[in-house]
């Protein structure tokens, strides 16, 4: 009998690769037999670049336009607009997904890191589209997390309440947007913490207090949702021990990485 198949997943981080901070989480987020290999849209990049290409536009007119939050390889925090930074997401996954399938037609070895089976996305924001024309399936977070919630509420509008945590104030409002009533659920609550550096740890906390007094006056179903692939487990266990076992404490990777163990039939 053949010895069971190993996949390679890319990681594609907005920011810079490798993202260090999902070293904790792979052992009990990476399918069985899988091998990863990262890649960073910023990875040409320096912080100094980072902060005068694509830093978020702060006239008024520009108030409505997405944000987008990540880290670089040392750790640092940077935030980006998503319209400048969009080129340079689908740039780093169409140069992936060529490489791929160059491997492929060229009869890739098993270990070989150009010949991925699956690309993974690290953000849950709004991205390009990506068709089988790509050749490599994509998997985005987002399209992950809505089927996680429209599976979750049945349709059944208001069975549960979502609290929203998004990484940074101006991406609180689209969160709201985006979410409010998939799978039926009503958004009870919003707020903003980092997941990135040094104050992660005191804003989710100061966070998970304010949801404790929330989600303790509501009787229903209550999902916290923490709105961006830099949470982690950590974070989500932090917020549990706060707001307690009665509420369900949600972060996106945990889905994103069950999405590619289906897509692998490792799940």
């Amino acid at each position: 009998m053949p010895p069971p198949t190993t996949h390679t997943l890319a990681l594609i981080t907005i920011g810079q690769s490798p993202r260090h901070d999902y070293a904790p989480d792979l052992p009990s987020l990476l399918p069985p037999r899988t091998r990863l290999v990262q890649h960073g849209a910023l990875d040409a990049l320096s912080l100094a670049d980072v902060r005068a290409q694509l830093a978020p536009l702060s006239s008024e007119k520009d108030a409505g336009r997405q944000v987008l939050v990540s880290r670089m390889r040392d750790g640092t925090e940077v935030k980006m607009d998503a319209a400048r930074l969009e080129p340079l997401i689908e740039a780093c996954v169409r140069r992936v997904a060529a490489a791929a399938t160059k491997k492929g037609a060229e009869g890739a070895k098993e270990g070989d890191d150009e010949a991925v089976d699956a690309i993974l996305l690290l953000c849950t924001g709004d991205v390009p589209a990506f068709g089988a024309d790509l050749g490599v399936p994509v998997v985005v977070p987002q399209d992950a997390v809505r089927r996680f919630m429209e599976e979750k509420g049945e349709g059944r509008k208001g069975a549960w309440k979502l609290v929203l945590v998004s990484p940074e104030e101006r991406q609180v409002q689209a969160a709201r947007g985006r979410w409010e009533g998939v799978g039926g659920c009503e958004v009870l609550g919003t707020a903003a913490a980092t997941p990135y550096g040094d104050a992660s740890t005191g804003e989710v906390m100061k966070v998970a207090e304010w949801m404790r007094g929330l989600a303790g006056s509501e009787t229903g179903r209550v999902l916290v949702y923490l709105d961006c692939m830099g949470y982690t487990l950590e974070h989500k266990r932090m917020v549990e021990g706060v707001v307690g076992g009665t509420v369900e404490v949600v972060v996106p990777r945990e889905v994103a990485f069950r999405a590619v163990g289906r897509l692998f039939g490792e799940e």
